[in-house]
C-alpha cells in the first residue's frame, strides 16, 4: 500500500505485508516507511492500519499478524504498541569491521 500526496500525486510513504497460503492463519506486516518532510502527521499508523483493515477483510483466516522492528526505533514501536502489537520473538544481530575480523585472522596460525 502506498501513499501519495494529493496534490502532486507524489509517492510520500508505504507499508507492505506477506502472506502464504500454506500458513494462512499468520500475516507478516513488513516494511512501513514515509519519506521525512511527511512524518508526524500520523501517515505511518494511518498506512499501517489501512493495510491491516484491508488483508484482514480479504483474508478472514488470518489469526496472527506479525511485525518487526528495531528496539532503537522509538516512532515505529510507539506504532506498533498503539495498533495492540506485543512482543512474541527477540531477535541480535551483531556486527563488526572486516578489518578487524581480517587481523583477527591474521593474527591466528593457519590451519
Amino acid at each position: 500500500m502506498v501513499a501519495q500526496e494529493t496534490s502532486s500525486g507524489r509517492f510520500v510513504g508505504y507499508t507492505e505485508l506477506s502472506w502464504n497460503p500454506r500458513r494462512g492463519q499468520i500475516l507478516n506486516q513488513q516494511g512501513t516507511g514515509v519519506l521525512p518532510e511527511f512524518r508526524n502527521f500520523g501517515l505511518r499508523r494511518w498506512l499501517k492500519a489501512a493495510m491491516l483493515d484491508r488483508v484482514l477483510r480479504q483474508l478472514p483466516e488470518a489469526r496472527f499478524v506479525r511485525t518487526g522492528n528495531a528496539d532503537s526505533n522509538a516512532p515505529m514501536l510507539k506504532i506498533n504498541h498503539a495498533l495492540g502489537f506485543k512482543p512474541y520473538i527477540a531477535e541480535a544481530q551483531w556486527q563488526i569491521e572486516t578489518a578487524k575480523v581480517r587481523a583477527y585472522l591474521d593474527s591466528r596460525p593457519r590451519l
